[in-house]
Order: structure tokens, then sequence, then C-alpha cells
């Protein structure tokens, strides 16, 4: 078997794995999407956005009566951990003297 071979044979599995993981896929353009992927309850995601810690306009927008959430940055949001950002100036200093 030609190398040609063998890497179009690893693509179309790679083709056929990405389709079967899109049936899983939540749709992160919804608020009880989010509130599961984010394995948050309802009133954290709401304090987050209260809070500014989803910031319209880069995590979500508002069209008509309802919120849009950004699926790229709900994730983005979820691998840094859903933490809130650390405003205290003496733990910004501390973190910042470590390189954090």
């Amino acid at each position: 078997m030609s190398e040609a071979t063998k890497l179009d044979l690893i693509l179309s599995e790679i083709v056929s794995l990405k389709k079967e993981l899109e049936i899983f896929k939540p749709d992160l353009t919804i608020e009880k999407e989010v509130i599961h992927f984010l394995q948050r309850d309802k009133r954290t995601v709401k304090r987050y956005i209260d809070e500014g810690i989803l910031i319209e306009g880069v995590h979500y927008y508002n069209d008509k009566d309802r919120r849009v959430y950004v699926p790229e940055e709900i994730i983005k949001f979820k691998k840094g951990g859903c933490r809130p950002p650390i405003t205290n100036p003496k733990a910004q200093a501390v973190l910042k003297h470590f390189g954090l």
C-alpha cells in the first residue's frame, strides 16, 4: 500500500469520525445547552453575565428577545476553567510576579 493511499484512508476515517461526533455536539447558541455544557446552573450563568464574566459582544449577543451565545467563545471559556477573572489588585500582582 502506497503512502498516498494510507494518507487517503486516514483522512477518510477522520472525516467519518468527525461526522459521527457532530451528532453529539450541543447547540451552544442556546442558553439551555450552554448551561449544560458548562456544567453550571442557570443562576450561576446569570451571575456570570451580571458580573461581566460572560461578556456581551464576546460570549453572547442579544437578538430581539433572546440571548444568542457564540459557541467558539463558550468553548474557550470552558477550556479556561470557567473561572471569573481575578480583579483583586494584590492577587493580580502575585500572579504577575510568578508569570501567571
